[in-house]
């Protein structure tokens, strides 16, 4: 399968794409330039609202506007006024930290995760923000928090710490919120790139970004087969999500950082493809 261009851009570092379903919005950011977009496809318009410093995620709110994980921790934000409003920042005693990728669960938490803006050691943690806006961190000795997914039966959750190369796979207990390691779904060869971002359809497999590799992975994580392919026109591929009115569509975020702009002249676009299946509706922040 071959992804096709949906809006030429520079992203130095795309990625966290949303799908907000009830505006027909897809939400995405450029960590390093700290700019959060709201892209219409219906128009072909990327909003730009400019953040002040590193955005990881952003993700709607059930009540309205977004939730942020930032460079310095989380916080509120309203695109009609363009107000901030932190809440709490849990490593705000590790400045050479930063959030990255992060995801509501299906009760409505916010989960992120950190790594060293220079990733070098394994610094970083996972953090739970529940709907009382209360942190709690779930994992440490992190590389580089990224992928993260929920399995459609709920039982399981799948987690990727982009420089072991591998995606684990949780017991996840819906009620209290926690999880439990049980075991790696699939290592990701070193040749083929860095394991990034991923998302999850409604049959229950993965579709993984490969950094580097300029692909999306489709993987069964019952046994780590690899099912499919998506290529993509940029070679540092970050992350994806379902969206469009059928959930029938897959969004595509890349990055420009570092790369060669006369051989990978569509780096830090947003791409798109139709695989064939459906996708779930994104969870939004309860709080």
């Amino acid at each position: 399968m071959q992804a096709e261009l949906a809006l030429k851009w520079d992203a130095i570092v795309g990625e966290g794409p949303v799908w907000d379903y009830r505006h027909q919005y897809l939400y995405w950011v450029d960590i390093i330039r700290g700019h959060l977009y709201r892209f219409d496809p219906a128009t072909d318009k990327n909003q730009v609202y400019a953040i002040g410093q590193y955005v990881g995620a952003a993700v709607p709110r059930e009540t309205g506007g977004l939730l942020l994980a930032l460079h310095h921790g989380f916080a509120f934000y309203d695109e009609t006024t363009q107000t901030l409003t932190p809440i709490s920042d849990p490593e705000a005693d590790i400045p050479e930290n930063r959030f990255n990728d992060g995801k509501v669960d299906p009760q409505g938490r916010f989960w992120a995760g950190t790594m060293q803006i220079e990733p070098k050691e394994p610094k970083g943690s996972f953090y739970q923000l529940d709907a009382n806006q209360q942190v709690t961190k779930k994992l440490e000795g992190i590389y580089i928090s990224n992928g993260l997914a929920w399995s459609p039966d709920q039982q399981w959750f799948y987690y990727i710490d982009s420089l072991k190369h591998k995606i684990e796979c949780y017991a996840y207990d819906g009620e209290r919120g926690e999880i439990q390691y049980v075991r790696d779904v699939a290592h990701i060869d070193t040749e083929l790139g860095d394991p990034d971002g991923m998302t999850i359809d409604n049959e229950g497999n993965l579709w993984v970004a490969v950094y580097g590799g300029g692909c999306i992975l489709c993987i069964n994580p019952e046994n780590g087969h690899i099912l499919d392919r998506v290529d993509v026109p940029a070679k540092k591929t970050s992350c994806c999500t379902f969206g469009g009115p059928n959930l029938d569509t897959l969004y595509i975020t890349t990055i420009s950082e570092d790369t060669d702009k006369e051989t990978d002249p569509l780096a830090g676009s947003l791409f798109v493809l139709k695989p064939g299946v459906l996708g779930p509706k994104a969870n939004f922040y309860q709080g």
